[in-house]
């Protein structure tokens, strides 16, 4: 640290032009940091849940997923239609004639229809529960959403109170100067530092604008003054054990496999159905006439078997198998396997919840203290400016670390819940998860089969 003073002759003129640019600095930068402001409304989470949901609704796809499972089964309930067959020979008057009219009807001997009936309910429970799905995915998004405003809303309360902190050391470093204490380079250096604090507190104050539109955006709005205004205590994702045990409890995912077992083995059972032979009647009447003979007319009964020699579905009936036996597998080993990731995501999450609470109640309060007293002795001549610095440094970095493991805390947590629902994380943490959601929603409802009902 330099100690040089300026000369007594002619340099408090230039002392005072220096203070008052230094001080049209100052009021610029800070005059910058307000450039956004305005007046805000409180959401919590599950206002921003309801006004979603509210919003997704109105798309309707899920009336239409319901009217199209109602009408599969209605479809799989329907008879194989009839055919009607007319033969005539002979067309001349003077040659035999004989018309025959029958009606063959394909019975179901086997259970064909009732199994494309048993496909059909399945379908219909499992639309039942993707739409439970769907919901939780959808909360579990906005949540995620929710979380990072509020993250950035702190980040940028930290950046603020350390922009008051730049500006507190600017001037008492400035003082230092007029009073010839420390050089003009340590005033640059104040002011360059305070500049940049002024830059991040514009890119916070960017991040928090983006994130309330990003949030607004998935009930349709592009709000930019909603706020949600929290403590970082109350900020903490502490429900999340509780979550998890009501996802796991409600076992959706384990549900929805349930029924893909249950999809394979009715369509065994359409497979094997449709290999048996079932049987055709036959019925109708045989006129005849000849030159010679009045008109005669006989009743006709007649029974068809195909003869499933070659083809009998069992290469079909084998695949169909496969399948199944496959996804029982797959239900045993994933039920452990995400059992292991969740607890460990707990694990991991009540220890951040400790080092969270030590940074917020502990470190921070005690740098802060260290800062303030460092400063109060630096304006009292007792410290050099390396010593403000770098307990403001350390200030920042405690602070900045409380918002890390903020967010750290938030994705272990969202990653927990999702893994407990039986989805990816990175589904609902997409910033356009619910994009994507809404998407493979139509792509499902386009892609819906139609059941049953023969030809």
């Amino acid at each position: 640290m330099s100690n040089r003073k300026p000369n007594a002759t002619g340099s408090l003129s230039s002392l005072k032009r220096k203070s008052a640019l230094y001080a049209g600095i100052i009021l610029a930068l800070m005059s910058a940091t307000t450039w956004a402001e305005t007046p805000n409304s409180t959401l919590n989470l599950a206002q921003a849940i309801s006004k979603a949901e509210q919003y997704q609704q109105t798309q309707e796809l899920w009336e239409t997923q319901q009217h199209i499972a109602t009408a599969n089964i209605k479809q799989s309930k329907l008879w194989i239609n009839p055919e009607l067959s007319i033969t005539q020979t002979g067309f001349d008057s003077d040659q035999d004639r004989e018309l025959e009219i029958g009606i063959s009807q394909r019975l179901d001997v086997f259970g064909e229809r009732k199994s494309a009936q048993k496909l059909a309910y399945i379908a219909q429970d499992q639309m039942s529960l993707k739409q439970k799905i769907y919901w939780a995915q959808l909360e579990l998004a906005v949540k995620y959403l929710w979380s990072q405003l509020a993250i950035f809303e702190l980040e940028k309360n930290i950046i603020r109170e350390q922009l008051n902190v730049s500006e507190d050391n600017f001037n008492a470093i400035q003082k230092r100067y007029q009073a010839g204490s420390v050089a003009q380079v340590d005033v640059d250096r104040a002011k360059l530092s305070h500049a940049e604090n002024v830059r991040l507190y514009r890119q916070a104050d960017l991040q928090v604008q983006v994130a309330t539109q990003q949030l607004s955006n998935v009930w349709g709005e592009s709000d930019k003054n909603i706020r949600i205004g929290l403590s970082p205590q109350a900020l903490w994702p502490s429900s999340t054990h509780k979550q998890v045990q009501q996802y796991l409890s409600e076992n959706l995912m384990e549900k929805f496999r349930q029924l893909q077992v249950l999809e394979s083995k009715a369509t065994v059972d359409q497979l094997k159905a449709s290999a048996r032979p079932n049987p055709t009647v036959n019925v109708g009447v045989n006129r005849a006439k000849s030159f010679e003979t009045s008109t005669e007319n006989a009743f006709v009964v007649g029974v068809s078997i195909p003869l499933n020699i070659f083809n009998r579905q069992q290469y079909g009936v084998e695949i169909a198998q496969a399948k199944q036996d496959l996804l029982a597998k797959q239900q045993e080993f994933y039920l452990k396997q995400n059992a292991l990731q969740v607890g460990t995501l707990l694990t991991e999450l009540q220890g951040l919840e400790v080092q969270f609470n030590a940074v917020d109640q502990s470190q921070i309060p005690l740098a802060t203290q260290v800062q303030r007293k460092t400063l109060m002795g630096f304006s009292a001549g007792k410290f050099a400016v390396t010593d403000v610095q770098q307990a403001t440094l350390q200030l920042q970095d405690v602070r900045l670390r409380k918002v890390q493991l903020l967010k750290d805390g938030w994705q272990r947590a969202i990653e927990a819940e999702s893994l407990s629902l039986g989805i990816e994380p990175s589904q609902v943490m997409a910033k356009d998860a619910i994009a994507q959601l809404n998407q493979s929603l139509w792509q499902d409802t386009q892609a819906l089969p139609v059941v049953g009902g023969g030809n």
